[in-house]
């Protein structure tokens, strides 16, 4: 069962500054091993990266370093794709057939909106930032990716 999180305030160019933290050098992905840099200590998949990117708590006093995708989409809302901005997320909470995954939303790749720059933590390459096509993982690979925007995210004035 995933935890909640405390909600903490962090701009979408924090978010973005933070992601690309773990591409000087890619970080190699597992679910249970961890990274540390200025902003903490986080597990390395892709839980994890987005827990880092969005400021929630890693280890200590997690254990864990990071949420799971249930946890991440517990302390984010729904938004239609449409409202999709830097630091928002696109998650799939797994269920038996199909794990979890989760990747920050960058920027639309071009102005049809059918694909976007993603911060990606993948068991394939470990950290990366690459053209996501949209809906990404509705088919085969199991689940439909829906976006979401953290709570914590501030809205500039």
């Amino acid at each position: 069962m995933a935890r909640v999180a405390p909600t903490t305030p962090i701009s979408r160019g924090e978010v973005i500054e933070r992601a690309e933290s773990w591409l000087r050098p890619s970080v190699p992905h597992s679910s249970t091993r961890f990274h540390q840099n200025e902003y903490g200590i986080y597990r390395t998949d892709c839980s994890g990266y987005v827990s880092m990117a969005w400021g929630l708590p890693g280890v200590p006093p997690d254990l864990r370093g990071g949420l799971d995708a249930a946890g991440l989409a517990s302390v984010s809302t729904r938004i239609d794709r449409d409202e999709l901005l830097a630091g928002d997320a696109l998650i799939r909470v797994g269920d038996d057939g199909h794990p979890g995954h989760v990747i920050v939303f960058h920027e639309w790749a071009g102005g049809d909106r059918v694909a976007y720059w993603g911060f990606e933590q993948s068991a394939e390459v470990g950290t990366t930032h690459r053209v996501v096509p949209y809906p990404d993982g509705d088919g085969a690979a199991g689940g439909l990716y829906l976006p979401r925007r953290y709570a914590g995210i501030t809205v500039p004035a």
